[in-house]
């Protein structure tokens, strides 16, 4: 080999790499991502990415949906989520060629525990409401909407533990995001009764070893949830996605009804999904990005950095 075609150390350290993936998949089998990054903890994330996805030997497979969130860190406040790197590591198995029958049955798998654990958080959330008293339970019903957002809407909730913030309890995974609607006949003496139940709901859900679940809600009334769709600042769009990508839990079909096609006839469905195909593009766009700048210069770049990593900052939706 002459001189020119000597591999720089990059390339060296590259093969190395996929050898290593690679022989770790042949004696394991079809690997999620986050087993792969604990077995090659010395390997930075997004070089593991990297080499997956670059490698004519590795094949990976993907069990997640996209949906949009949105960043205050960005200049336009759009992403996609699960982020490039949560993605990778959540919901993909990496596997050989010769492992295609086995990553099929794997990724169905993946693809049912998300689903089970989804519905396992769902049922929590119908659950918390039946807590609620009898006559709290009978406002809902006869002047409200309940409906359910997030991760649980798509069927991607994870239970990754992770320790809640102020409690220093362990939580399972993802949030039970709850958002209750009232209309103009509601209570507010019970609505108010609602919100205090649901705060030592929330708290009992927190602290009990058998539940450990993340418990968020809102109420609003239901003017304001209509003029929310206007989808003008980064909240009213927080807003109107909640609604977008909601579940329906419990309540009046109606209200949830005219919610929707307000949703419709004022034109914010269609500007949700302007916006996700935005953050598409601009997730396609940092994915070349990565492949085609040298590992250590990808690191600094201020758009890989938005949209590969999982953003720290979080709004409370409104």
């Amino acid at each position: 080999m002459s001189e020119s075609e000597t591999p720089s150390p990059t390339d060296l350290n590259a093969v190395t790499l996929a050898e290593r993936i690679c022989d770790l998949i042949r004696e394991n089998g079809p690997t999620p991502g986050h087993q792969l990054s604990e077995w090659l903890s010395d390997i930075p994330p997004i070089d593991l990415w990297r080499t997956c996805y670059t490698s004519n030997q590795i094949r990976v497979r993907n069990c997640a949906r996209y949906y949009l969130r949105y960043d205050i860190k960005r200049d336009n406040t759009l992403r996609l989520s699960p982020s490039i790197l949560r993605d990778f590591l959540t919901f993909s198995l990496i596997y050989l060629p010769e492992q295609s029958v086995a990553a099929v049955e794997g990724g169905t798998l993946m693809a049912n525990k998300f689903r089970t654990i989804s519905l396992r958080k769902l049922s929590r959330a119908r659950q918390a409401l039946l807590e609620l008293s009898p006559d709290l339970q009978k406002e809902l019903n006869d002047h409200c909407v309940v409906f359910l957002s997030g991760d649980i809407a798509y069927f991607l909730a994870h239970d990754t533990r992770r320790m809640h913030a102020t409690l220093d309890v362990p939580v399972n995974g993802s949030d039970i995001d709850i958002v209750i609607v009232t209309n103009h006949a509601a209570d507010p003496n019970k609505i108010e009764a609602i919100e205090k139940e649901f705060l030592k709901v929330k708290r009992l859900f927190l602290m009990m070893p058998s539940v450990r679940e993340e418990l968020d809600f809102i109420v609003k009334p239901v003017d304001k949830m209509l003029e929310q769709l206007a989808y003008r600042d980064i909240h009213e769009k927080i807003a109107s996605k909640i609604l977008y990508e909601s579940y329906f839990l419990m309540g009046r079909v109606d209200i949830y009804e005219s919610l929707m096609r307000n949703l419709e006839i004022r034109g914010t469905r269609a500007k949700i999904e302007a916006d996700f195909e935005t953050a598409l593009v601009e997730r396609k766009q940092t994915i070349r990005t990565i492949l085609s700048l040298p590992p250590e210069d990808s690191v600094k770049d201020s758009e890989v950095a938005s949209l590969f990593f999982a953003s720290q900052e979080r709004l409370e939706f409104q």
